[in-house]
């Protein structure tokens, strides 16, 4: 029994030692482990700020690219008005074009071709206009959503063709009264150049309105032929509150 009991002893003593050196072991790990988690908070937070950092390099580069691209526009249309006034004493109300840029068809086809960073400021931060840039956009994307003629000669869209470009633009289906609106805007900003037509597939079924376009000026919705000029700078003369938009070799209003 004295033996036994000397040996029990002798065990619990060894338990208890090993017990202090688990002790210290899970001590030692806690401390790593505390360690660790603030480097890991550390390099999120150096991540966060990288990310933070990133995109205000970002916003900053593309302001210097807008400052530049206006610096220049405004440089380029100083050397078109100079030219213009050597050849001709008179002066207009509305921005001139370079001999060289072809003058705009409707006021369609002049925000199509001019720097849309400011021709959406113009309709949306400016004017709250959310429908008629819509239109804009959705005319512009004749290529993805409107319907070819089969003579292939123009295009023409539908409602459909601008309830399915107007999903792929505002990332939702939009609302009946929002493809009205947005109809009637690109009717109004396309002039002549965006005829209302009627369209009667067989006689069964009833006729549907569309607007229609010829190919000639769809193509030149995408020409970017004003993106050099800054015709949308503050301070031009609006009549109906539309941009003016040069239609002739003389400047007149649309």
């Amino acid at each position: 029994m004295t033996k036994e009991l000397q040996a029990l002893r002798s065990r619990v003593e060894s338990l208890e030692t090993e017990n202090e050196t688990l002790k210290r072991r899970v001590e030692i790990q806690s401390d790593q482990i505390d360690k660790l988690e603030d480097r890991v908070d550390k390099d999120d937070q150096t991540r966060t700020d990288l990310a933070k950092n990133t995109s205000e390099a970002k916003s900053a580069a593309e302001e210097a690219k807008e400052i530049a691209c206006s610096a220049s526009a405004k440089a380029c249309q100083v050397e078109a008005m100079l030219e213009e006034s050597e050849s001709d004493k008179t002066t207009s109300e509305t921005p001139q074009l370079p001999g060289d840029v072809e003058p705009s068809t409707s006021p369609l086809d002049f925000f199509a071709n001019c720097r849309q960073y400011k021709v959406k400021k113009r309709f949306i931060d400016e004017r709250s206009e959310q429908n008629t840039y819509r239109a804009l956009l959705v005319a512009t994307r004749w290529e993805e959503f409107a319907t070819k003629r089969s003579t292939g000669d123009g295009v023409f869209f539908t409602r459909d063709d601008v309830r399915q470009a107007l999903t792929a633009i505002m990332g939702e289906q939009p609302h009946g009264t929002t493809i009205t609106r947005v109809l009637e805007a690109m009717s109004e900003l396309g002039g002549s150049d965006l005829e209302e037509r009627t369209r009667q597939v067989s006689p069964k079924q009833p006729p549907k309105e569309i607007l229609t376009m010829d190919l000639e000026t769809a193509t030149g919705l995408l020409e970017d032929r004003y993106c050099h000029l800054d015709l949308l700078e503050e301070g031009v003369t609006s009549a109906g509150g539309v941009t003016p938009v040069v239609t002739q070799s003389e400047a007149r209003t649309a």
